[in-house]
């Protein structure tokens, strides 16, 4: 079973590869402990989609610790796959998290996780993730998310952007929309719209933190809605094709797609005051017993 990890980004207001900055007692990563998760949950193989531009850097300080726990492979995304006749060659930005996950195409061979390197989902996320991609999904469900509740994914300082999901009864997914500048403003969780005012979320409302299953057969249809990304949006420097761009629009050809609820409470580097709250919360989770002292030790299998 593979995971692929979008890592090709170098974050933004936090700087840097973000997800090489320590959190743990022995200086381990939130990526950390998203693969020893993934490992202990059942998935044996992982794909990371990097940058050359930080390869060497990435593969260093952060593939070695888990070539004993699964097999680990590496895909690449650059702006320069796209060819110069369809792109402005002014850009820099990637092309978004489903060009990122087309790039692992013809690394994968069956059904498949996706996950961001920068997000803590915790071990009963994967838990989801790993049981729904063994089981048989129900007739005409294409794939899954796995998602938050709002109220879980919330950082202790500044805005995020989040994924509201809105949801059918039976728990398929209608779409999924981006809102900016998510945060608390008096205890309620709200968001900045296009006139610059305040509008409340619900706190129970599903959000994806791009956690998905998908069947390998997903690839052909990423390519053929990137390849009309790119014919209607390749010389505009901003355009980005994400997951949930890609999985609205199949939602209006037809695509059934699952929510799958995860309890667990999402962690992350938003900002540099994040990182107390995240250390406070391994080590409370430590304590319990739920991840060792020290995830990595020389020649340490998966039980």
């Amino acid at each position: 079973m593979t995971l692929i990890v979008l890592a090709a980004t170098m974050g933004n207001r936090y700087g840097g590869l973000k997800y090489l900055e320590g959190i743990g007692p022995n200086g381990e990563t939130i990526l950390d402990y998203s693969i020893y998760d993934a490992a202990r949950v059942g998935f044996t193989k992982v794909i990371f989609v990097i940058s050359r531009y930080f390869e060497e850097e990435f593969k260093r300080n952060v593939a070695g610790k888990y070539e004993n726990l699964l097999e680990v492979g590496y895909v690449y995304q650059e702006v320069e796959m796209v060819p110069e006749t369809l792109r402005n060659p002014k850009r820099t930005n990637l092309w978004g998290s489903a060009h990122a996950v087309l790039m692992a195409e013809q690394a994968v061979d069956g059904s498949f996780g996706v996950i961001n390197a920068v997000n803590f989902y915790q071990r009963e996320s994967f838990e989801l993730l790993y049981s729904h991609l063994q089981e048989k999904e129900d007739a005409g469900v294409q794939c899954f998310s796995v998602s938050f509740r709002l109220a879980n994914v919330l950082p202790e300082s500044g805005g995020v952007t989040r994924g509201i999901c809105e949801v059918a009864e039976g728990g398929l997914l209608k779409s999924v929309t981006d809102r900016h500048g998510v945060e608390r403003i008096s205890g309620n969780p709200m968001y900045l719209n296009e006139y610059n005012k305040w509008v409340k979320l619900d706190e129970n409302a599903f959000v994806s933190m791009n956690m998905w299953g998908f069947a390998p057969d997903v690839f052909r249809h990423i390519r053929a809605a990137f390849d009309r990304f790119i014919a209607e949006n390749g010389m505009d420097l901003k355009a980005h094709f994400s997951i949930p761009d890609f999985i609205n629009g199949m939602i209006g050809q037809g695509w059934k797609v699952k929510v799958v609820e995860t309890p667990a409470h999402w962690m992350g580097l938003v900002s540099a005051d994040d990182r107390s709250q995240v250390i406070l919360r391994i080590n409370e989770l430590i304590r319990k017993g739920v991840y060792p002292a020290k995830l990595f030790e020389p020649n340490e299998k998966t039980k």
